[in-house]
């Protein structure tokens, strides 16, 4: 009993992390949760709302709201009156995370000797999955189009400033055997995923396998001219190929950081043939952001 209290607690430490890290501040009347990404002379903050970001800067008791209205780079001003005791140009700073930390450890570099540069985010973000389903294989050999059960491991990375909609996930994917239908294969994949509908809590993407390396094992029956069977022959064997097979997919988000995927995949491909049938692979999983 001691031992699975100590592991519960330990869980909530781990899941708790990402609140830790967050300060509120009144700003506007508004009651606000920023992560402060900065700490200096001049301090970096932000918070994500709906999938947008807002950056904050301090100075010391002054806080103000960096701004970039319809692409208006009002910013850089508010960058400019913050720092005019450096020479530190505000040209080329982006609207973006990476960029405004740069620019905020640049400048308190010039104006603290001792300063140590910060960064308390990573740019790329991290989400893993585990995932099940059913598949009829589709660009396999399965006559009687039998459904056969499959699970996952998928690791996916993104960069949520630069590139939102877009991120790049390995997949580590098992189709078992079945009694009538002796096909399994072990596929480590490439993959990119494209979320054409990003909303608050859940998103739509289209996924394109782009690369795999697959182990697989078949078996096949050998008949005579009257269609008996005469012998069984079994294969398996590494295979290399870049199918280019696309899908579609959703992530409905349950808690701040894990999601319920659901995906509909290998719907068409550009380079593997298939075996005529209508494509069925359903899949459905847990997701966790790192």
């Amino acid at each position: 009993m001691q031992k699975i209290k100590i592991i519960l607690a330990g869980l909530f430490l781990f899941m708790a992390l990402p609140l830790a890290a967050q300060e509120t501040f009144i700003i506007n009347k508004d009651t606000l949760q920023l992560q402060r990404e900065v700490k200096g002379t001049l301090s970096l903050l932000w918070a994500e709302e709906g999938h947008e970001y807002r950056y904050f800067i301090q100075k010391a008791d002054r806080l103000v709201e960096l701004r970039n209205l319809d692409g208006n780079e009002e910013y850089k001003e508010q960058l400019a009156e913050f720092t005019q005791d450096a020479k530190v140009s505000t040209r080329d700073v982006q609207f973006l995370l990476y960029s405004l930390r740069h620019f905020t450890n640049t400048y308190n570099a010039l104006v603290d000797q001792e300063y140590v540069y910060n960064e308390a985010t990573d740019n790329i973000q991290q989400k893993i999955a585990l995932f099940t389903g059913l598949s009829n294989n589709i660009y396999t050999e399965n006559p009687d189009n039998v459904l056969a059960p499959i699970v996952g491991l998928e690791y996916e990375f993104y960069d949520p400033n630069l590139a939102p909609r877009h991120s790049a996930f390995l997949q580590l994917r098992q189709s078992f055997k079945q009694d009538d239908y002796r096909y399994s294969s072990t596929q480590l994949s490439i993959n990119y995923r494209f979320k054409a509908f990003y909303f608050d809590h859940f998103d739509i993407h289209v996924n394109a396998r782009v690369a795999t390396l697959y182990y697989s094992e078949d078996t096949f029956p050998i008949t005579n001219d009257s269609g008996e069977v005469i012998a069984v022959k079994d294969e398996s064997g590494f295979t290399f190929a870049a199918p280019f097979s696309f899908g579609i997919g959703t992530d409905i988000q349950v808690t701040p950081n894990s999601f319920i995927s659901f995906g509909y995949n290998d719907i068409v491909a550009i380079v593997w043939e298939t075996n005529g049938k209508f494509p069925l692979d359903f899949t459905v999983g847990y997701k966790y952001s790192l």
